[in-house]
């Protein structure tokens, strides 16, 4: 029934007068696979699964009933799906199975596919399956190897060798007294004195400086913060400054601190032998009052008030 099938359908080409390779092109079905079609050789496709999708495509393209056409496939199919047992002998007796397959013939089975049972073995080991049986086999060879070793160090622990240490006398060390020393007392370092001055101003804020050195005005101007001055005198230095928190001194090395609070106005005088603070005094100098001026005053003249005379008039 497969080689009438397949007669159906190339005579049905045939009519048309299509050629394999236009349907292939026509329906993407390839060239091949058709012609097995035609041949009614169903087990040269792939699976029967794309045989029926192929032999559904390739009849709707020739106008063909297509699910008549997977019909006849299917009744073509029937005796190959058919459990086959094997046949009784009169006495109860099976018969072998070489003679039942040599009955059943080559025309009772379909053709199979050299290549499906390579096909079956690539859609069973997919390359998730062969990566996680790489995956296993590693893990149970790391196992393997490290029972092996703990094993391996379980029953053959290692053996201590004891080492004889030889013990000899010891040397008792005798302490040694040393006689004829004098503890003496080192003093203390002198103090040093400078017999002139040295004196250092850090600025620690913006503000005016005025340094008069041995009575000679050695510098008068503005300082910025982190400028550094140094001056040297024989009998006195008078600082005097407009922020006496922006100015740190050191007289002789040694730091002597701001010399004030902020925006004070203040006058330091520096000797060898310490600091003085100047402090401002106040000198009252007399003002001469202007003498007086004696200043003529106008005098007015008399005026004359005239007197009024009574008269008397006689009557006649």
């Amino acid at each position: 029934m497969l080689e009438a099938l397949g007669a159906t359908l190339r005579a049905a080409r045939e009519a048309r007068g299509w050629t394999l390779e236009e349907v292939e092109r026509a329906t993407r079905i390839r060239a091949k696979y058709l012609a097995a079609l035609e041949a009614g050789e169903i087990g040269a496709l792939p699976s029967s699964l794309q045989a029926r999708g192929f032999l559904r495509n390739y009849a709707q393209h020739l106008g063909l009933n297509a699910e008549q056409t997977l019909g006849q496939l299917d009744e073509a199919l029937k005796p190959a799906r058919r459990v086959r047992l094997p046949a009784m002998l009169p006495g109860g007796k099976k018969t072998p199975p070489s003679a039942s397959t040599a009955a059943s013939g080559p025309a009772g089975s379909a053709p199979t596919s050299p290549f499906a049972a390579v096909r079956r073995a690539r859609r069973l080991f997919t390359p998730d399956i062969l990566i996680g049986l790489v995956v296993l086999i590693v893990i149970l060879g790391f196992f393997a190897w490290g029972g092996s070793r703990l094993a391996t160090t379980l029953l053959n622990p290692p053996q201590v060798t004891p080492t004889a240490e030889v013990i000899g006398p010891t040397e008792t060390l005798t302490p040694t007294l040393i006689s004829g020393i004098t503890a003496t007392s080192t003093p203390p370092p002198p103090v040093v004195s400078f017999s002139d001055i040295q004196l250092t101003l850090e600025i620690q804020q913006r503000t005016f400086v005025r340094v008069i050195v041995d009575g000679a005005l050695t510098f008068e101007g503005q300082l910025l913060p982190d400028e550094r001055k140094d001056f040297a005198g024989k009998s006195v230095i008078e600082v005097t400054t407009g922020n006496a928190a922006g100015v740190r001194v050191i007289l002789n090395q040694r730091d002597l601190g701001l010399m004030g609070g902020f925006a004070e106005v203040v006058t330091r005088q520096y000797l060898p032998a310490g600091m003085i603070t100047v402090t401002p005094t106040i000198t009252l100098t007399p003002s001469e009052t202007p003498t007086p001026s004696e200043t003529p005053t106008p005098t007015t003249p008399p005026t004359e008030t005239p007197t009024l005379t009574p008269t008397r008039t006689r009557r006649p």
